[in-house]
């Protein structure tokens, strides 16, 4: 039988304050989490390239890899003209080209 110390049943129903230093942990510790949370809401919210307004974005997948295009403007225009020239893209690549052309409004090349 384990014999307690008088008031031993008080003080733990009455708890403990917290020191100092535990509240600046404690507060700390939730400034991180707080900023994560807001890191992560951020970085899901905000979208990636696309195309539209005069400017291409394509991801052309290939066997050794991607090629990223990003193009505005003149150089935009040049690369929708072009698309369907004999050994400028792939079939594949010049439909996704194309595709992206189309969504920006620039006149695909037949």
């Amino acid at each position: 039988m384990l014999i307690l110390p008088p008031g031993h049943a008080e003080s733990i129903r009455g708890g403990r304050r917290l020191s100092v230093r535990e509240k600046r942990v404690l507060a700390a510790g939730s400034a991180v989490v707080a900023a994560l949370v807001l890191v992560i809401v951020i970085a899901l919210s905000t979208a990636g390239q696309s195309s539209g307004w005069g400017c291409i974005y394509a991801t052309i997948p290939a066997a050794t890899g991607a090629q990223q295009i990003s193009q505005c403007g003149a150089t935009a225009r040049e690369t929708c003209a072009s698309v369907r020239t004999t050994g400028a893209f792939t079939a594949q690549a010049a439909d996704a080209v194309a595709r992206e052309c189309r969504k920006a409004g620039l006149p695909v090349g037949g």
